[in-house]
């Protein structure tokens, strides 16, 4: 993987920026960093490390066991009293764990001018307070990087100071700190001489890069995961056919219950509108359906079901079995027990024929509305069903 970490050039307004590929060192470079994201891709790694000078700590006792908003108001509260900018103008990050308790404050704004370009690379970023590079290595410690020398202290907290200022920061520092033994991993004379009682271990800066990438998963990270969508977007590669896509997907998911219930509603409608021109085909008089199971009910006992089951339709099985084309509509009115058949055309011998078998087949002519032209009879007969007649 490309891991970059990223220092501060205070002497430049620049960062510096070192690159490694896994463990092995590529290489080193100043670059403005609005600039970074021509420089690292998404699949990369970032550190940076924001000089100590920047950040107020402030060591928590490992016995509160208070929220961490309550905590919060505590530390505010008691530091509102030396900050000199707006406290409500700073970002408080709490950090509790067995080995490290301790809170930073880190000016909002300048947090932001952080963020912005870091986004913009789409890579995995992690902001840390510059002398936990130090702490990760020996809890205890002092080293310079670029203009400044930073000092790590057991707590967890730090600071870094100008190196045109240092004489004066470590008088101070004797002054409030006499216990403090630092282990020096840094040559330098001034040091040497005030520390001269400390040890000595000089390293160089990738070393302890290396060693952060192993340690750094129980320190405080303070980028503040969000969501940022021109930066997930890049994070995941994400093209302009694939956010077309995704796009098209949620509005989907949102459309899809709208839909979903206006067929419902449809569906619903076109039932109640099928059962009610169903109950009209069986009875012309109903005119409103409110509960069907009970108005079919009510359908089918006001029939004489006793006497339909006595009507005999031998007589129309005969007259089909005859199978004359002339009677071309047959309408059977159960109650009446009657038929009307409706004659076409009809030869006249047929139907003299026909009215001939009907005593036969059981069937009464009960009424006649036919016309008879050369030779053919046309119109409509009721005969009687059964014998009823």
């Amino acid at each position: 993987m490309n891991r970059y970490f990223l220092h501060e050039n205070l002497a430049n307004n620049k960062v510096q920026l070192h690159h490694y590929l896994g463990d092995v060192f590529q290489s080193i470079s100043d670059i403005d960093l609005n600039d970074i994201h021509n420089s690292i891709k998404s699949d990369a790694e970032i550190f940076y490390f924001i000089p100590s000078s920047r950040v107020t700590s402030f060591p928590i006792d490992s016995d509160n066991s208070a929220s961490e908003e309550n905590l919060k108001a505590e530390i505010l509260s008691s530091m509102d009293t030396y900050i000199v900018s707006d406290i409500s103008n700073n970002d408080i990050f709490i950090h509790r764990n067995n080995d490290l308790n301790i809170a930073f404050l880190v000016d909002k704004n300048y947090l932001d001018s952080i963020y912005e370009p870091l986004l913009q690379t789409g890579a995995k970023i992690k902001v840390y307070p510059e002398h936990l590079l130090l702490y990760s290595y020996r809890k205890s410690s002092i080293f310079e990087i670029l203009d400044r020398t930073i000092f790590s202290f057991k707590s967890g907290e730090g600071f870094s100071q100008a190196s045109n200022n240092l004489k004066s920061y470590i008088s101070i520092l004797n002054n409030e700190q006499g216990e403090y033994k630092p282990v020096l991993l840094t040559n330098n004379e001034m040091l040497n001489k005030h520390f001269n009682d400390c040890d000595e271990e000089e390293v160089a800066l990738d070393l302890l890069h290396i060693n952060f990438v192993k340690n750094h998963d129980n320190l405080p990270n303070l980028f503040k995961q969000g969501f940022f969508l021109k930066y997930w977007l890049k994070r995941f590669q994400i093209g302009k056919v694939d956010y077309a896509i995704a796009c098209a997907f949620f509005l989907i998911i949102l459309i899809y219950p709208i839909a979903t219930t206006s067929l419902n509603n449809n569906y619903s409608e076109n039932y109640k509108n099928g059962t009610i021109n169903l109950f009209k085909a069986i009875n012309p008089n109903i005119k409103k359906v409110v509960n069907p199971r009970r108005q079919i009910d009510e359908i089918i006992n006001s029939y004489n079901l006793e006497k339909a089951s006595e009507l005999s339709i031998q007589g129309i099985e005969s007259l089909k079995r005859l199978d004359i084309p002339q009677i071309t509509k047959v309408t059977i009115d159960v109650k009446k027990s009657e038929a009307s058949l409706r004659l076409t055309e009809l030869g006249v011998n047929q139907y003299n024929f026909l009215k001939n078998l009907m005593p036969q087949a059981n069937i009464d002519l009960i009424e006649e509305d036919i016309q008879t032209s050369d030779g053919k009879i046309s119109g409509s007969i009721i005969i009687g069903l059964g014998g009823t007649k």
